[in-house]
């Protein structure tokens, strides 16, 4: 085999790291001494992460799928929990409490910097709140009230610049939509229809995409442009509210998984956004709704946590890897 000094050049450019390298490149990684190549992934796969210190459904979730935060939901045992917790990539760690127990959530941001807004905060009957909470990375404290109490809203943005759209609460499923600058909330273009409980989750205020949902089990794809809403391509399987996922913005590959089905049963179904479609993808392992769900921070990437399976709450936690998402792969002789 020829060593790196006999075939340098353009070609095969030496490099600390692939900042800059493009998909089908190979290059010699100085730092650790091996060829390396540019690659991007085939068929879509899930993996499973670190499981939850316990079950929950309905929680929030923000950050990426190695720098993730999970905050109140709905554990096996109570109605609504407080507790917050921190994931690296492997493991949970309990972080300081929120202000309130809180579950049906909605969370932007990241991990040292999320929001907390949309909830329900008692026993059934459910009641919408107005209340959100913001983390610090270490702290939880009260933001700026909402206009409109609602629980299970789409939610995108950041701590400073979030907004939240549709959710539920007396007498019914919301089109409000609101918009948050670190302090307060002002109300904007409200949804085309009454929309709550699917997937959202965009990086930015001004791009979102709502999909899935109630009423009813919705195929809906609604994207939000900081000024108007407009309507993209449906979901291409079965109509699901509950379900979880992780869509960056509304060009960026992005996915959604599970929810319940008209039958009102958990499903694995799983479709991937390609900026302009959605396209069937390979399944959750588990049927599960009302998970937690959020960024993996590139492509059709993203944490899927806890939810409600069959027959009980799940701890559970697992990882999504979409098509065509850029990999870096070794290369070896054998």
């Amino acid at each position: 085999m020829s060593e790196y000094r006999s075939i340098q050049g353009a070609a095969v450019q030496s490099l600390a790291s692939n900042t800059g390298t493009i998909e089908g490149q190979i290059w010699y990684d100085n730092a650790n001494y091996a060829f390396k190549l540019e690659s991007v992934t085939g068929t879509a796969s899930w993996a499973t992460g670190g499981s939850l210190p316990g079950g929950r459904q309905n929680g929030g979730q923000a950050g990426l799928q190695t720098a993730a935060l999970q905050a109140g939901g709905q554990p096996p045992s109570t109605y609504t929990t407080n507790t917050s917790y921190s994931y690296d990539g492997s493991s949970w760690t309990a972080t300081n409490p929120l202000g309130s127990a809180r579950r049906q959530a909605t969370m932007m941001g990241v991990q040292g910097a999320a929001l907390l807004a949309s909830s329900s905060d008692t026993a059934p009957p459910a009641t919408a709140t107005t209340a959100t909470e913001e983390f610090d990375g270490t702290n939880w404290t009260a933001g700026g009230a909402l206009n409109t109490a609602r629980y299970g809203a789409f939610g995108g943005g950041t701590q400073t610049q979030a907004v939240v759209a549709g959710g539920s609460g007396p007498p019914g499923y919301k089109a409000d939509t609101e918009e948050y600058n670190g302090t307060s909330w002002t109300s904007v273009t409200s949804m085309p229809g009454n929309y709550g409980n699917g997937t959202a989750g965009s990086d930015s205020q001004l791009d979102m995409l709502c999909v899935g949902g109630g009423p009813g089990t919705q195929t809906t794809n609604l994207k939000y442009d900081g000024t108007n809403w407009s309507t993209g391509n449906a979901l291409s399987g079965v109509g699901r509210r509950g379900n979880r996922g992780a869509l960056p913005s509304s060009s960026a590959p992005g996915f959604t998984s599970g929810g319940e089905s008209a039958t009102v049963n958990p499903i694995n179904v799983t479709e991937e956004w390609d900026g302009t479609c959605f396209s069937s993808s390979t399944n959750i392992p588990a049927a599960t709704r009302d998970a937690c769900g959020s960024d993996g921070g590139t492509g059709a990437a993203g944490l899927f946590t806890g939810g409600h399976h069959s027959t009980a709450i799940s701890s559970g936690v697992y990882e999504f890897t979409g098509s065509g998402i850029a990999v870096t792969k070794t290369i070896t002789t054998s």
